[in-house]
């Protein structure tokens, strides 16, 4: 079985109190860095399928399946893509980490790996469109290759660890940050 990853990048724009976040894993009709496009209802199935088992894809930081940061708690189609809500689990460094890279707009991407069922062939946009997909997980990434899947707000947790820890903790985000917009520049060729 072959998993397949389409990213897109995330816009944070507002923080609340418990870690949770919302925004579009997957937008329609819009050709990605893969050459593919996710059609209209392409999430139909699985997301019924997940909704039988009273479950729902993970979620994870860059597609490592050995690094869960937290739940998604609401997944749906609408007009514009699959729009998804999740709450980042913050009583972990990674949770922690993905919340304030996300503050800081550091993390810029969102990701869905899933396996293809139906495709077909777009003769003139010369892209694969996938009409249905079995969706695996949905990740927080730092490179999308698609921009219209974006964030649209993240919540702040609640702070209850000692002063030390948030400074050391906030130090570590920092660095984590300046890396990985270090790394961007170099790519970007700047």
């Amino acid at each position: 079985m072959t998993i397949h990853h389409f990213s897109g990048a995330m816009e944070v724009k507002a923080i609340a109190p418990d870690g949770t976040f919302t925004g579009y894993a997957s937008v329609f009709d819009k050709v990605d860095s893969q050459n593919e496009i996710v059609a209209r209802g392409a999430f139909t199935r699985t997301l019924a399928a997940w909704r039988a088992k009273n479950a729902a894809p993970a979620m994870l930081w860059m597609h490592d399946p050995t690094q869960p940061i937290g739940l998604w708690i609401a997944m749906e189609e609408d007009e514009s893509g699959l729009v998804v809500q999740g709450r980042l689990a913050l009583g972990t460094q990674k949770g922690m980490e993905a919340y304030e890279l996300l503050k800081m707009k550091a993390l810029t991407g969102l990701s869905i790996g899933y396996r293809v069922v139906t495709s077909r062939i777009d003769g003139k946009k010369k892209a694969k469109i996938l009409t249905q997909v079995d969706l695996f997980e949905v990740s927080l990434v730092t490179f999308p290759a698609n921009d219209a899947a974006r964030v649209s707000g993240v919540k702040a947790p609640p702070i209850k660890s000692p002063a030390k820890k948030r400074q050391s903790d906030r130090a570590a985000a920092k660095k984590a940050a300046d890396r990985l917009k270090k790394a961007a520049r170099t790519l970007r060729g700047k």
